[in-house]
């Protein structure tokens, strides 16, 4: 197990067996009419997952021990990036530290608790026909594009700049949710209701020059 690129062995620590992934949470709204045999699925959104860790520390004290566990702790608060033998990578947020039992005073156990999402590497390409093989329904992503020529309503995706001027660098950040014109700000200078999305499979994004496209594959 890494955590932030980092070995938990580093903190003395291993990963006992039996910890638990859950499956995403799912927000589904159908509507079944009166006196009607079928139904029709109004919204289906997917949620985080549910991560359980139980980790043993040791040292050759309970003072190291209780050190160790502490140092991890430190390196784990607020989001981190974690990779399991499943192959796969996870950015997750710490959202319980457990009761610390002591079966002896150089082992010390303790469960995490995480809420996040199963994704791939990170993914750069260039091209407004880019292939996902995320097996979430939608994938977050980055577009940038430099303009080559003066215009308006200028179409990134979803988002439309509605003047540009040739050479700017345009970046329609939906991993962050920032609109950026050459590094700094714009939002002021688009209009959108939404930031774009990927889909599993080929999708075709709408723009007048090439676009170079980042995301992190998202799976189920």
């Amino acid at each position: 197990m890494l955590i932030n690129k980092t070995p938990l062995s580093d903190y003395n620590g291993k990963l006992k067996m039996g910890y638990k992934i859950s499956g995403c949470e799912l927000d589904v709204s159908v509507f079944h009419g009166r006196k009607r045999s079928f139904f029709n699925v109004l919204n289906t959104s997917v949620g985080l997952k549910t991560l359980k860790f139980p980790i043993v520390f040791h040292g050759k004290d309970e003072a190291e021990t209780t050190s160790n566990k502490s140092k991890f702790e430190m390196a784990i608060l607020g989001k981190s990036e974690l990779e399991l033998d499943d192959g796969f990578l996870y950015s997750v947020v710490l959202t319980d530290i457990g009761q610390a039992s002591y079966p002896s005073p150089q082992l010390l156990e303790v469960e995490y608790t995480f809420t996040g999402v199963r994704h791939g590497e990170y993914v750069v390409t260039d091209g407004n026909v880019v292939n996902c093989d995320s097996t979430l329904p939608y994938t977050d992503c980055i577009l940038t594009v430099t303009v080559t020529a003066d215009g308006s309503n200028y179409k990134v995706g979803t988002v439309t700049f509605l003047k540009v001027t040739a050479g700017e660098v345009l970046i329609v950040d939906g991993i962050n949710g920032r609109i950026l014109v050459d590094g700094a700000p714009a939002a002021e200078r688009a209009e959108w209701t939404e930031f774009p999305k990927l889909v599993p499979g080929e999708n075709e994004l709408t723009c007048e020059d090439t676009l170079m496209v980042e995301f992190y594959p998202v799976y189920f």
